[in-house]
């Protein structure tokens, strides 16, 4: 086993969950990425020298202009390993890896992924993907610039709305021979035409080490929240220092921005703040509720992923669909077993609803992930 694959290995091992079901599934997206990682380096990949690395460094707190890189807007058609079964079927962006969704109020729908494992969609590093045709085709719109495109993986990220449009904040590890390891792992801010790399010297020292950290969030519009295993810390990009410890728990916790609040959440909401002051409150007791129902409605053993769109907060369970709005839940939809497999949702994996009431689930699957469009059809609660 390489290096590579042993660090995934023991990542996965940090962030497992309890449920037997949902162990299933983390073994489906381990046994898929060996797959990857056995390509590392190869296929379209550019890769670079050791010297041209540490050349491409980027200074922290600096804004760097991509340097002659070139949009191309390849358009793809969806992969769909399923035929459309009531209202399910699957959308898969080659077969990528997702690490979050976006829906905006326009219709489009926007996917941040790792590339085609195999490295067949582009000869380039595609980050976002964008639909308006439901996932039908995807239209990349974030690329990594050529400067950081050498052997590079993208292992976390999140998607925003920016000033002048869609924006990552991504963690790349980079090959680099002159690191202790063998390479290093990044943080950048990428927008369509600059990146800026956050300097995680700090972050990394109270983490642990630099793969302490495995995942991130946007709280505001300057606050990132970096999730190591067990600590959240919240980061402010203006000073690129930290501005809050919260205590967490990856094997068990989840994370949700609802409107003004900021949660981390599992079997009930073990932390809310402000997301804008950063100061502790107490959670809406209606919200409080339906996070312990999503609990139990997922086997009650793994936490849920949930979403929010407007003032709705959304969350997939092996039950069904459930939203939740002024204190009333409502199941919009059973699931078929198509997407679940019997097995727990996981709510580490991304997920979102649309304009239009439609939903995009991410689950485990055969060769990486597989991205699911679910149309809603309301019943009772049950």
């Amino acid at each position: 086993m390489d290096k590579y694959r042993k660090r995934y290995r023991e990542q996965m091992d940090q962030v497992r969950l309890s449920d037997e079901a949902d162990q299933a599934i983390l073994e489906d997206i381990l046994k898929a990425d060996i797959r990857k990682r056995a390509t590392y380096g190869k296929g379209a990949r550019r890769t670079v020298s050791a010297a041209m690395a540490a050349a491409a460094f980027v200074m922290a707190s600096s804004i760097t202009v991509f340097a002659g890189v070139i949009i191309h807007k390849m358009i793809i058609e969806s992969k769909k390993e399923e035929s459309y079964l009531e209202g399910i079927g699957t959308v898969n962006v080659g077969e990528s890896y997702y690490y979050d969704f976006l829906a905006d109020g326009s219709g489009g729908l926007y996917a941040l992924t790792d590339n085609d494992y195999e490295g067949s969609l582009t000869d380039h590093q595609a980050i976002a993907w964008k639909s308006t045709d439901k996932g039908d085709t995807w239209e990349e719109v974030l690329v990594l610039p050529d400067e950081l495109e050498g052997e590079t993986a993208l292992y976390a990220g999140a998607l925003r709305e920016g000033e002048s449009g869609l924006e990552a904040v991504v963690l790349v590890e980079e090959r680099d021979d002159k690191a202790e390891y063998g390479y290093v792992n990044r943080v950048y801010q990428v927008a369509e035409d600059s990146y800026t790399e956050y300097d995680m010297e700090e972050v990394y020292a109270q983490l642990g080490d630099q793969d302490a950290l495995w995942n991130m969030s946007y709280v505001n519009g300057h606050i990132l929240a970096l999730f190591g295993t067990k600590d959240c810390l919240l980061y402010d990009t203006d000073t690129q220092k930290i501005v809050k410890r919260l205590p967490y728990n990856a094997a068990t916790e989840g994370w949700l921005k609802a409107g003004d609040q900021f949660l981390l959440y599992g079997d009930g909401i073990y932390s809310c703040i402000d997301a804008e002051t950063l100061k502790e409150r107490e959670p809406e007791e209606g919200l409080e509720e339906f996070v312990r129902l999503m609990y139990e409605k997922n086997t009650d053993g793994v936490l849920p992923p949930m979403d929010v769109w407007n003032d709705t907060v959304v969350s997939v369970t092996r039950s069904g669909i459930y939203e939740y709005r002024d204190g009333e839940t409502t199941q919009i939809r059973r699931l078929s077993t198509a997407v679940t497999k019997g097995y727990a949702l996981n709510g580490v994996l991304p997920m979102c609803k649309t304009r239009d009431g439609e939903y995009y689930v991410c689950t485990g699957g055969d060769a990486g992930m597989n991205l699911w469009h679910i149309t809603g059809d309301k019943e009772e609660l049950k």
